[in-house]
């Protein structure tokens, strides 16, 4: 069963319901008030009677019975019994009817003082008259003929009110489904053209605030990731195959090349060298290419967890200074924070220390001095990692192109040795950690790259303050 037909038969369903509880209650209401009525006027004509026979001296029983009948208040079959204080009949209003009654009936009405009562659909009201000549019981009955003909042309109105009232709702709330499904339809409509080669195109997103825009805007998202994530890997397959390239096919050569004949010992070393290099190279290149691949995933953000960006600094500076002692160090703060949730971030730590590696890694490499000035500053609400240096600079028409993947720019490649990956994988983990990055560069005066990322708040804890030197 579709949405649509779904749809119709809930809202028919409920609305139907409605009607039947609507339809129900006012036959119930009507009924009720009837059936008071109708009491009502018996005992009026009760009260009525007794007053007539009892106190009115001139009215005797064949009076009374005259009055009854040419009444214009009189009641359809309405017979109304007297009973003194001994339950003896003393006046009835039609001897060809019959009221069934029992001492039982009258000691009870006595009792109660009123009580009323339905037999053979006939209404009874039986009350108790105080008069000077004693106590009495007067019980008055009739048919209800017009209240009962109302009631039953209510119950047929009722009825074809309900069946057209249903028939309406079916119609409408089968156009209200279809109106209600139609961006379903067309939002599935336009994603089963959606496929692997056009995973740019987007689904329209309609007014952007209701449930099924919100839908469309999720589904967009998504789409969005997926492009990425095959963007990613389809530049990792590419990069990796041109890269690695070089390297194997290095490698293989000098393999080829001392093999064709025997060598001298200093030969083989030279060549053992050769490949070592080679080999650092290639390691260095699967590194790069993996890491590069992993800061695009998104799961990564999965694996988030609070980072303390002072700390993970320092142990990329640790692990850099090890790896190049020639390299130095000068590290500034703007604003230290009292705070420590000023220094704490999201994220992955791995992957901070990696993006902060690289950063001075290219600082001191293309600083004359090897040296990079850090500057640290938070403002509340993002914290920021300043990274500069002294060196070659950055031509202003490759500023934005340095940030792909195997880009070196031009003044740099006879300068270092690189593959164009460090800055491409600096972006990628910045953006995953929600921040960006910034930067100024001038020819030969030197650059500065701005890393800043969201705060996390945490709880504070003492001895915040510690050696930052």
């Amino acid at each position: 069963m579709n949405i649509r037909t779904t749809l119709t038969l809930r809202f028919t369903a409920i609305v139907a319901t409605i009607l039947i509880l609507f339809s129900l209650a006012v036959f119930f209401l009507s009924e009720n008030y009837r059936r008071e009525e109708f009491y009502s006027r018996l005992e009026s004509r009760a009260i009525t009677t007794a007053r007539l026979l009892v106190t009115v001296k001139e009215v005797d029983k064949n009076l009374l019975r005259i009055i009854d009948k040419n009444s214009i208040h009189a009641l359809f079959q309405e017979k109304v019994l007297i009973f003194d204080e001994a339950d003896k009949l003393v006046y009835s209003s039609l001897d060809d009817l019959e009221v069934a009654y029992s001492p039982e009936l009258l000691r009870e009405i006595r009792a109660k003082q009123k009580i009323e009562y339905m037999q053979n659909d006939f209404e009874h009201v039986g009350i108790v008259f105080d008069s000077d000549q004693g106590e009495f019981v007067v019980i008055s009955s009739a048919f209800d003929r017009y209240g009962r003909a109302k009631l039953q042309n209510l119950r047929n109105v009722l009825w074809m009110g309900l069946i057209i009232g249903i028939l309406i709702i079916v119609l409408t709330g089968a156009v209200f489904a279809g109106q209600m499904v139609k961006p379903l339809a067309r939002m599935n409509a336009e994603v089963s053209s959606i496929s692997v080669g056009n995973l740019s195109r987007r689904i329209d997103e309609g007014n952007q605030r209701d449930e099924i825009a919100q839908l469309a805007m999720n589904f967009n998202d998504m789409l969005r990731r997926l492009e990425a994530a095959f963007e990613i890997q389809q530049q990792f397959v590419s990069n990796a195959s041109h890269e690695l390239r070089t390297p194997l096919a290095a490698i293989t050569s000098q393999l080829q090349l001392i093999l064709d004949k025997q060598r001298s010992p200093e030969e083989y070393q030279k060549v053992l060298q050769s490949l070592l290099d080679d080999t650092r190279t290639l390691v260095e290149l699967t590194n790069g290419l993996l890491t590069l691949a992993q800061s695009g995933i998104e799961k990564q953000r999965l694996q988030f967890k609070p980072v303390r960006i002072d700390e993970t600094l320092f142990a990329a500076q640790t692990e850099l200074a090890t790896a190049h002692p020639d390299y130095h160090f000068q590290i500034a703060y703007d604003a230290l924070p009292e705070d420590e949730s000023q220094l704490i971030v999201a994220g992955n730590e791995y992957l901070i220390k990696t993006a902060f590696l690289n950063l001075m890694d290219n600082a001191c490499k293309f600083s004359s001095d090897h040296t990079v000035d850090i500057r640290f500053s938070a403002n509340g609400s993002t914290i920021g990692v300043s990274f500069s240096d002294k060196g070659i600079g950055i031509p202003v028409g490759e500023q934005e192109m340095i940030f792909n993947p195997f880009f070196r720019a031009s003044n740099a490649q006879m300068k270092a040795r690189g593959y164009g990956i460090g800055l491409s994988l600096c972006r990628r983990i910045v953006e995953l950690h929600g921040g960006n990055i910034l930067l100024k560069s001038a020819l030969e005066q030197g650059s500065l790259f701005t890393v800043k990322l969201p705060l996390r708040k945490t709880k504070a804890s003492k001895g915040l303050r510690g050696n930052f030197f």
